[in-house]
């Protein structure tokens, strides 16, 4: 058995198929008996090539929102320019597992209707030396929660003003079975300090933004 399945292996090359693989083997090999084996393998091996595979996905316009609080009022800025690429493997319909994801957007693409705010954030932020916030992850915990339904923890490096940390971002994922698209939304709580971002003020310091931050963050992924 598993030198038929080296055999099939190794006929996996340009120009040779399936078929015209088996009658090579026919022509060399009269027995009927390992012809049937070599049949079934062959079928065994392209079945469970369909059924697992890895699929990469990619969107572009993710939308990213930032929520703050301030000694007057609460606060967010909003940005729908971000990009983002993911692998992930299935076993037919069902994901089990997220191989790699890359998101990245430009720091002054965030935007909360106040020119005054946007402009101290940025100053806060540097943006003019650190002007992307990045995401990168090798690994992650896949757990089912229902049908077509998933919690991710993606486990990876999250890059603020110049500044990486480790973090484990939850991710809740929903796989359309039609079209296998994935809709993946979330939230994660950081503070600024914690990626030298001194917390701005706004009118001459009467208003005062907190130090804590949330993350939120929604995604539509295509093959």
């Amino acid at each position: 058995m598993i030198t038929l399945i080296l055999l099939l292996h190794s006929s996996q090359q340009p120009g040779i198929c399936l078929p015209l693989f088996l009658q090579r083997y026919q022509n060399k090999n009269t027995n009927p008996t390992n012809m049937k084996l070599l049949t079934f393998t062959a079928i065994l091996f392209l079945s469970v090539s369909a059924v697992f595979a890895q699929v990469k996905y990619e969107t572009s316009g993710p939308i990213l929102k930032i929520e703050g609080t301030s000694s007057l009022h609460d606060w967010d800025m909003t940005s729908k320019e971000g990009v983002c690429s993911a692998v992930f493997d299935f076993a037919g319909v069902k994901l089990t597992n997220m191989l790699s994801l890359a998101f990245s957007v430009r720091a002054e693409t965030l935007k909360s209707g106040t020119k005054g705010l946007n402009k101290n954030a940025y100053k806060a932020m540097n943006t003019a030396k650190y002007p992307t916030i990045t995401f990168i992850s090798n690994n992650a915990n896949v757990r089912s929660t229902g049908a077509n339904s998933y919690i991710l923890n993606a486990k990876g490096k999250l890059t603020i003003s110049g500044v990486t940390k480790e973090v484990s971002i939850p991710v809740t994922c929903t796989v359309n079975p039609t079209d296998m698209s994935i809709q993946a939304n979330g939230s994660y709580k950081i503070k600024m300090s914690e990626y030298k971002v001194t917390p701005p003020s706004f009118m001459f310091g009467a208003m005062k933004t907190g130090d804590d931050l949330t993350i939120n963050f929604n995604v539509a992924l295509k093959k």
